[in-house]
């Protein structure tokens, strides 16, 4: 009981930073570059634990047959990672992604990735779209700027032309040509996923005399500014439009215009999320606070960071030798915590959660490390060799991964070339720990 006991005060202390690390993160609000400096300390502190606690122990188990160590711990190390990325992966679609910056960075690009790729694909059944280079097209989407309408509001009339392609988001618009137009008296309704506009682009004369909101309408309009600017870039294609205006939409339903519309379709798309750039901090926090709410989305951040957590907090109690623990582990699990913890309840307080439910969240997970230390000292630490090897590499894979998807891109977004060093920094932080406690806690 005692050996127990221990397990749960050495995986407490571990994650005693954690509620430190939120309180940090709450009350002084560090700048986005401090916090990545600390994220890539953290990030080398827990490579190092990993490193020199859970993979060279799981190499050791079988000193006569050095293969064996190396296939239980591979097993477990491809396992670890494969299980947090498929968890992490799911906690993300419950809302689990907001509990740091990166995360919700990604998810953001994501989004708007498969948000412009919808918009491509009802860009290429248009002619006038299809004439334009694919790997210019990128750069008019880019630019493509969201209206909303009322039920009953002009969205444009002969005093504010409607010289713009406008992609319909969803409702309904009521188009009214020119009398000039060959369509003349034929008063269309147009609906979800159709276009309007298009041909003003190129003529420079719009055809419409005007457009109204028939109900509450979300519209996507492609600037003439924008579009002319593609068309300068290439001398042959004003004659290329020319043509088109001439035969207005012409023939788009043969076999041929449906084959070079997918292939157009499939070069625009091509590398479209480094197009599209990097989410900026306010659409990040904007995103945040827009997705954020239910209880759902609450438990799938707190077990977000839980499953950060829980591979580590076992290992504490497994790797335990009767009453003695590794400092460099201990060491280092506390030095990464902290950044974890700073960067996730930073971005929290920004989203609108409150200072006591934030530390109360942090104060729980540490809670948590300390039973998966006692639980991981019960059912791991006189486990058989060849799983105490698969269990020790599944949380270095784990881990391992958790680094490479969130602390290290996060800390490289906003700290640049000072990531390299502080992560150099928090690896002989926590190699020094070690060296000074012997290597042991007695």
């Amino acid at each position: 009981m005692e050996h127990l006991t221990l397990a749960f005060l050495f995986g407490g202390l571990s994650a005693a930073s954690l509620p430190l690390g939120a309180a940090v993160g709450i009350w002084l609000n560090p700048s986005l570059r401090l916090t990545a400096a600390v994220m890539a300390f953290g990030a080398g502190a827990l490579l190092c634990a990993l490193t020199l606690e859970l993979v060279v122990p799981a190499l050791a188990h079988f000193p006569d047959d050095p293969f064996e160590s190396f296939k239980w711990m591979a097993i477990g190390a491809m396992t670890g990672c494969l299980l947090f990325i498929g968890l992490d992966r799911a906690l993300s679609e419950m809302g689990g992604y907001l509990r740091k910056h990166s995360t919700i960075a990604h998810r953001l690009k994501h989004s708007k990735k498969k948000h412009y790729r919808k918009i491509l694909d009802k860009l290429s059944v248009l002619d006038v779209m299809l004439a334009l280079p694919p790997d210019e097209i990128k750069r008019v989407v880019s630019d493509i700027e969201k209206r909303v309408f009322k039920s009953g509001e002009l969205i444009c009339h002969e005093e504010d032309p409607c010289d713009a392609l406008f992609l319909i988001e969803s409702g309904k618009v009521m188009i009214h040509p020119h009398e000039a137009n060959e369509k003349a008296g034929r008063i269309s309704l147009l609906n979800k996923g159709d276009a309007f506009g298009e041909m003003a682009l190129v003529t420079g004369v719009p055809a419409i005399k005007r457009a109204e909101a028939v109900e509450d309408t979300v519209l996507w309009e492609v600037h003439k500014d924008d579009f002319n600017e593609v068309v300068a870039v290439s001398p042959g294609l004003r004659h290329k439009l020319g043509r088109l205006a001439a035969h207005h939409r012409g023939e788009s339903n043969n076999d041929i215009q449906r084959h070079h519309s997918e292939a157009w379709l499939a070069a625009a798309s091509h590398n479209l999320e480094s197009e599209l750039g990097k989410p900026t901090e306010a659409e990040i926090i904007s995103a945040a606070r827009v997705e954020k709410g239910g209880s759902n989305v609450a438990v799938a951040i707190w077990l977000g960071i839980a499953l950060d957590g829980i591979p580590e907090s076992l290992v504490i109690g497994g790797s335990m030798t009767g009453a003695s623990v590794s400092v460099a582990l201990v060491g280092g699990l506390f030095l990464a915590n902290f950044p974890e913890s700073m960067s996730s309840a930073s971005v929290m307080k920004k989203q609108g959660s409150s200072s006591f439910n934030v530390i109360a969240m942090w104060v729980s997970l540490m809670l948590m490390t300390a039973v998966g230390a006692a639980l991981g000292h019960l059912f791991i630490a006189d486990a058989p060799h060849h799983l105490k090897a698969m269990l020790e590499g599944m949380a270095a894979g784990a881990m391992l991964a958790m680094i490479a998807q969130t602390m290290l891109p996060e800390a490289f977004e906003h700290g640049g070339w000072l990531t390299g060093l502080m992560t150099v920094v928090g690896f002989l932080a926590a190699i020094m720990m070690g060296t000074l406690g012997e290597s042991s806690f007695h």
